[in-house]
C-alpha cells in the first residue's frame, strides 16, 4: 500500500471485490498490499482474489516474488506505437539487439496503425531464423522476470566456463550497443557479476526462484560511460566539434553532459563539456566516448585533453594500419 492509499473496509464480499477491482484497475499490487489497502487478511484477501479471477478475465498474475495482480494494460494511442517503432527501429539499426527479438513486437506495434501509416513505415526483411543471441536473451529475459536462477556457458577465447547467476538487470553497453547481463553469483557469495549476452551460450533457467534486491551501484563493474553532467566547481571545460551527423545529433540534444551548442559558418557545432578535474589527467569516461563518435569530432582544448585524445587516436591508427599476424592454428586464418 503506497503513502497515499488509505485502508477502505468493505463489510460484504461482494463490496470487496468491487473494491479489489478498483484497485487492480489503478496499478498492480501484490496480495499483502492489498490485504493493508482493505483491511482484510491475508486469507481472505487471497480468498477474494481467486473469485475475482473467475469473474474478470483481465486479472493478470506477474511473476515474483512477491507475486503481483493487475486488471488490464493501458492502451497505447497511435503517437506512442510510432514513437516505440522509432526506439525499435533504432536498436536494430545499431545493432545492440537480436532482429528476431524485435520482429514480434514491432509487429504487434504496427498492425494496430491506420493502413497509409503503415504503408509508409520502412520495410523489413523477413522473419529471420533465431540466433543464440535471440535464444539466450528470451531465456535471461523470462528468468529475470520470473526471478529465476540460470546457469549457461560463458565462452572466452579457447575455453568455456560453466556459470550461474541471479539476473537483475540487463543493460546496454554505453560505447560498444552491446547487450549486458547483471547479477549476483549465488556460488561465489553472492558478488555482482556482468557477463555479455553475446558470450552466453546454452543458457536455461534453473527450478526454484530467489529474491531479488537492488544492486549497489558501488558493486557493478564499472564500464566507460557517457560522462555525466557535472558542476562547475573542480571542473574542467573541454570544447568539442561535430561535424556531419554527429552535430545533428548533438543538435537535436539528448546529451546532457554538453553546453549550449553553437554552429559556425561551415555547419559545423561546436559545444563545451565540462569533466571532473583529475589530477591524472583526464577522467577514464571521457577518452572512450570521445573516440565513439569516431571521425566525427574534433578536441579544440584544453591542450592536455587534446594532446591525450591525439595521442589515442594516433595509437589506434597504428594498429590499425599494421597487418595482423594469422595463426591458423589458432582460427583467425
Amino acid at each position: 500500500m503506497t503513502s497515499d492509499e488509505q485502508p477502505e473496509r468493505a463489510h460484504s464480499p461482494v463490496q470487496r471485490l468491487f473494491l479489489l477491482a478498483r484497485l487492480l484497475r489503478a496499478r498492480p499490487h501484490t496480495v499483502a498490499e492489498l490485504a493493508a489497502a482493505t483491511g482484510q487478511t491475508l486469507a481472505v484477501t487471497a480468498r477474494d482474489l481467486r473469485e475475482l479471477e473467475a469473474l474478470e478475465p483481465g486479472l493478470c498474475v506477474l511473476p515474483g516474488p512477491p507475486q503481483g495482480y493487475v486488471i488490464g494494460t493501458p492502451d497505447l494511442d497511435d503517437a506512442a506505437r510510432l514513437t516505440l517503432l522509432r526506439g525499435l527501429d533504432a536498436l536494430a539499426a545499431r545493432g545492440s539487439e537480436p532482429a528476431a527479438s524485435l520482429a514480434p513486437l514491432r509487429a504487434a506495434l504496427a498492425d494496430a496503425l491506420p493502413t497509409h501509416v503503415r504503408a509508409a513505415l520502412p520495410r523489413t526483411t523477413g522473419a529471420a531464423r533465431p540466433a543464440a543471441s535471440d535464444l539466450a536473451l528470451n531465456a535471461v529475459t523470462q528468468a529475470w522476470l520470473a526471478c529465476r536462477p540460470i546457469r549457461f556457458q560463458e565462452w572466452q577465447p579457447g575455453t568455456r566456463r560453466a556459470a550461474r547467476l541471479h539476473p537483475l538487470r540487463i543493460e546496454t553497453h554505453p560505447v560498444s550497443g552491446d547487450l549486458l547481463v547483471v547479477g549476483r553469483d549465488p556460488d561465489h557469495a553472492g558478488e555482482v557479476r556482468t557477463y555479455r549476452l553475446g558470450r552466453m551460450l546454452h543458457v536455461a533457467p534453473e527450478a526454484g526462484t530467489f529474491t531479488p534486491d537492488p544492486l549497489d551501484p558501488g558493486q557493478t563493474p564499472a564500464l566507460p560511460v557517457t560522462p555525466l553532467p557535472t558542476q562547475a566547481a573542480d571542473s574542467v571545460t573541454v570544447t568539442l566539434r561535430f561535424t556531419g551527423e554527429a552535430a545533428f545529433r548533438v543538435l537535436e540534444g539528448g546529451h546532457a553532459c554538453l553546453g549550449e551548442p553553437s554552429i559556425n559558418p561551415d555547419g559545423s557545432v561546436d559545444a563545451p563539456l565540462l569533466v571532473p578535474h583529475d589530477a591524472g589527467g583526464v577522467p577514464r569516461s571521457v577518452l572512450p566516448w570521445l573516440l565513439s563518435w569516431g571521425p566525427q569530432v574534433q578536441v579544440l582544448g584544453p591542450d592536455g585533453v587534446r594532446a591525450a585524445w591525439q595521442r589515442l587516436t594516433r595509437e589506434a591508427a597504428e594498429v590499425a594500419a599494421q597487418t595482423p599476424t594469422r595463426f591458423v592454428q589458432h582460427g583467425a586464418a
